[in-house]
This record gives C-alpha cells, sequence and structure tokens, in this order.
C-alpha cells in the first residue's frame, strides 16, 4: 500500500501506478474493440492513461497536462473517445487521494467544462444537459472516492501509530516489572544467602551451600539485565542478542557450580580456569541445554566430566555423564534444544555434536578461535559478529 502525504509535501507513493496503467490500456483495447478509432485517438487515450498513472504522485501537473490535452481535443474533435472523457474521474480521484482535494475540485470543475462545451467552436454553454449532470456526478464521485480512501488510510496509519505506542508502554512496563521486582527479589535472596554463610562459620556444608545460592542467584540478576536490555532495544534486523558478559572461564564454572547444586560430582571444569576470552552471543543458551540435558538423564549423584581442550585453529568443549534409564522430568528444559543449539554453532563456523561415546553420553562443541571473543570487546582475528553487537550496546564516547 502507498504511504500517503500531507498536502504540500512530497508524496511517497511511486511514480507511475501500474495499476492504473493495467486498467487505462485495458480500457482502450476495449474501446478501440468495440469502435474503431483512429491513431489520433489511440494517441489521446495512451497519453491521457499515462496522466492519471503519474497523478498520485504529481497532482498538480497532471492536472495542469491534463487540461492541456482537453484544450487540444477540444479544437480537434475526432481526437476525443470515451477513454479521454472518462480519465478525469479517475484523476480527480488519484489527486484527492494525494491530499490535494481543493486542487482536484478545481481542476475537476475546469476539466468538466472544457468536456461539455466547445469554446473553440463558440459553444459556451453545455450542449447536453442531460450528459453534463451524469458527467458531473462521475466527478462528484471519484472526488469523493479519492477523499474516503486518504482518510480510511490516515486513520489506518494513526490507528498503527496508537498501536505501536501502546506497544512500547507495555514493553516498558515490563522492563519496570522486571527491574523492581525480579531484580530486588534476587538481591535479597543473596543478601540472605550471604547471611547465612557468614552465621554458619561452624557448619561447612551449610556455608558452601549458601555461596552457591548467592553466586547463582547473581549470575540470574546478570541475566536479568540482559533480558532487560534486550527488551529496550528496539532493532527488528538484530540477528543476535547483546552477549552476557561472562568469558569461558565463568561460563564453564556457572555450568559447574549448577551442576554440583543438583547433588552431581563435576570433574575437569578447571581446564577452563584463567581463560578471558568469550564464547560468542548465545552460548550461555547452549550450557544450559547441555547442563539441562545433564540433569534430565544423568544417573543422580553420578559424575559429570567436563573437558576444555584447545587444539590448532579449533577450541573444543566436551560434556559427559553416565546415563540413566529414569524417566526425565518433563518439566525441567531450558527452552532451546539442541537442534537450536547445534544450529547457533554452525553459525559460527563450528560443530556441535550429542551422542553415546565409550559407553557415556557425551555432547561435544567445537569452535574455531576465531569466532571468540576478547575482553576488551574485539574479536580474535577474522571473529565473529559479537563486536558489533557489543559495540551498538556500548554507550557513545564523549565529545571532546
Amino acid at each position: 500500500m502507498n504511504k500517503v502525504a500531507a498536502p504540500g509535501q512530497p508524496s511517497n507513493a511511486p511514480a507511475l501506478n501500474w495499476k492504473v496503467a493495467a486498467l487505462g490500456a485495458a480500457a482502450l483495447a476495449v474501446s478501440a474493440a468495440i469502435q474503431p478509432t483512429g491513431l489520433g485517438a489511440l494517441a489521446a487515450g495512451l497519453v491521457a492513461v499515462a496522466i492519471v498513472s503519474l497523478a498520485q504522485r504529481w497532482p498538480v501537473s497532471a492536472g495542469c497536462a491534463m487540461l492541456a490535452l482537453f484544450l487540444v481535443v477540444s479544437a480537434n474533435e475526432t481526437v476525443r473517445s470515451p477513454v479521454v472523457v472518462f480519465s478525469v474521474p479517475f484523476l480527480v480521484a488519484s489527486q484527492a487521494l494525494a491530499g490535494h482535494l481543493r486542487a482536484a475540485a478545481a481542476f475537476a470543475v475546469a476539466l468538466g467544462y472544457v468536456c461539455v462545451t466547445s469554446p473553440f467552436t463558440g459553444q459556451w454553454l453545455p450542449y447536453d444537459l442531460s450528459g453534463t449532470v451524469i458527467f458531473a456526478a462521475t466527478l462528484a464521485a471519484g472526488l469523493w472516492a479519492g477523499a474516503h480512501l486518504r482518510r480510511q488510510r490516515l486513520q489506518h496509519r494513526a490507528q498503527q501509530r496508537r498501536l505501536e505506542e501502546e506497544m512500547e508502554q507495555r514493553r516498558e512496563q515490563l522492563t519496570r516489572a522486571l527491574h523492581d521486582s525480579v531484580a530486588t527479589t534476587l538481591t535479597s535472596v543473596v543478601m540472605r544467602a550471604e547471611t547465612l554463610g557468614l552465621s554458619a562459620a561452624d557448619s561447612p556444608a551449610v556455608e558452601e551451600t549458601s555461596e552457591l545460592i548467592a553466586e547463582e542467584t547473581r549470575q540470574a540478576m546478570q541475566e536479568v539485565r540482559h533480558l532487560i536490555q534486550v527488551t529496550r532495544v528496539d532493532d527488528a534486523l538484530e540477528p543476535e542478542p547483546a552477549p552476557i558478559d561472562r568469558t569461558i572461564s565463568d561460563q564453564v564454572s556457572v555450568t559447574a557450580r549448577l551442576l554440583r547444586s543438583h547433588g552431581f560430582t563435576v570433574e575437569g571444569d578447571a581446564s577452563a580456569r584463567g581463560r578471558r576470552d568469550s564464547f560468542p552471543a548465545g552460548f550461555e543458551r547452549v550450557f544450559a541445554e547441555m547442563a539441562t540435558n545433564a540433569m534430565k538423564y544423568a544417573r543422580p549423584g553420578s559424575e559429570i566430566r567436563m573437558a576444555l581442550e584447545q587444539g590448532g585453529a579449533n577450541l573444543r568443549f566436551t560434556m559427559s555423564n553416565e546415563a540413566s534409564r529414569r524417566r526425565a522430568l518433563p518439566a525441567m528444559t531450558s527452552g532451546f534444544g539442541l537442534k537450536q543449539s547445534a544450529r547457533l554453532v554452525a553459525h559460527h563456523g563450528g560443530t556441535f555434536s550429542a551422542g553415546v561415546r565409550d559407553g557415556r553420553w557425551a555432547v561435544v562443541l567445537e569452535l574455531p578461535v576465531t569466532a571468540l571473543f576478547r575482553p576488551d570487546h574485539t574479536p580474535i582475528p577474522g571473529g565473529d559478529f559479537r563486536a558489533k553487537v557489543a559495540a551498538r550496546h556500548q554507550p557513545p564516547a564523549p565529545q571532546g
């Protein structure tokens, strides 16, 4: 649908309305089939169709051109045809649709007068009263139709704008609710867990558990802040989420603590210690899916092995667990899935596989080091899209 421009402003409509042109060409063909016409009448009909096709983009210029054409036709009656005559109602409708209602009315009066009279032969009054009334009615109908369609389009655009404003308000309310309720509650949980750990100095198990609760809650707060940031970003073309500020070492540590808090024994997470670079944006969801699958299918209390290895141009992370024959808990899910994980890894040039290896269920993630992300928000040479995403979410540098 063509956008509607305000009167006096350039129209956003296409230069040539191909639908009107096709309709006019069909009318010319039908008219020629019913009553053969000469080349002059055919040429005048083509010019009239072209003028009407351009009227929505240049309404005033098209009106002047049509008036000049009608003066030529009035001087030479042999080139007059029904297509030329009945192009006027479509012209004034296009002018009214473009927002030039007064100009459309003025051209309707002028063109209607020239059409029902013959100034070059001295016929200054309409020579057919009934025909004049019918032609005036068609002009009025065209004028009303154009104005009505424009009003409908403007109302639709206003409604769309109201809907966008309402969605923006709801998004702001959601963001405020996340910040005021969820973030506040998580902060309270952290403080209570730290207080419990300080008051249970004589119980190492309670102290360790409270420390795990506090650390997991801090990670949850970071993810809530990330969600708030993504909610406030209005970019429909954003192909990836804003990156969570988490290094490879932090990511592996978070996953290991989550598994330990569910009673599993985790070995090998120390292989990621000291890694200051980061995975591409969205990989926290891949690790959440890996941990969720381990908690769903691993034997309770069993050992889960992790290994982070870098060989040549690739970085490989492996997580394996002893499979259990118990039914998985249907409510335990990350909402991401192995297929989505594989798709995200493949998007960054890596591979993601899951299956039985050496009698254990293993998930292997392999990624080229060029897709990793450095702490200074620059990718390793040849890196990925994450740097661009981070740059968009960083505040602009102050002007000197």
